[in-house]
């Protein structure tokens, strides 16, 4: 009976010590998740100018850096990106509510680079188009370039303060599971 007692009293002894184990390392990973980094968006930095680019909106608009006004929202998206058709809906909303395309550009990046590529790709320009000066281009393009853009989603707002060259005013990081150019 007392070796029964002794075997009670160590296995609530060590029940103890698990629980109060398990408790500090959630604590640890609770603190932890707060402390990692954003994923980056692979573009160019917060500060950076932005890069020379010429080229043409979906409906024929020639566009370049110099046509970036102050406080516009430049962003990336791609076909075959469950994250970017997840952020789509969200972003127009936002694009309208900045006031209108001369504050928005939209790029589609897709292999071909054309707006009637995919279906996908024509879904993209069709809901952005009302919102946002719409690009279709390859990964390789001169706007994707220009902003360094190698994971999508990808969202830069610029600055044009001073009458200098555009230069990212801020960076809204790709989400979790983005997916990086040339991903399947």
């Amino acid at each position: 009976m007392v070796y029964l007692a002794v075997a009670l009293v160590a296995v609530a002894a060590l029940c103890t010590l698990d629980l109060m184990l398990t408790l500090a390392v959630l604590r640890r990973l609770r603190d932890r998740r707060y402390d990692a980094p954003a994923v980056d968006s692979g573009g160019i930095p917060v500060g950076a100018a932005v890069g020379s680019f010429t080229t043409r909106c979906t409906d024929g608009t020639p566009i370049t850096e110099g046509d970036l006004t102050d406080g516009a929202l430049v962003a990336f998206f791609t076909t075959g990106c469950a994250p970017c058709r997840t952020e789509l809906p969200a972003f127009v909303e936002e694009a309208r509510a900045l006031g209108g395309r001369r504050q928005v550009i939209a790029v589609v990046v897709s292999p071909g680079g054309t707006p009637d590529e995919t279906a996908e790709s024509v879904s993209m320009t069709r809901h952005l188009a009302p919102v946002a000066r719409v690009l279709a281009e390859r990964p390789d393009g001169p706007c994707t370039s220009a902003f360094g853009v190698t994971a999508f989603p990808s969202r830069f707002t610029v600055s044009t303060e001073g009458g200098t060259a555009p230069t990212v005013l801020a960076v809204w990081k790709a989400a979790l599971g983005a997916s990086p150019v040339g991903a399947p």
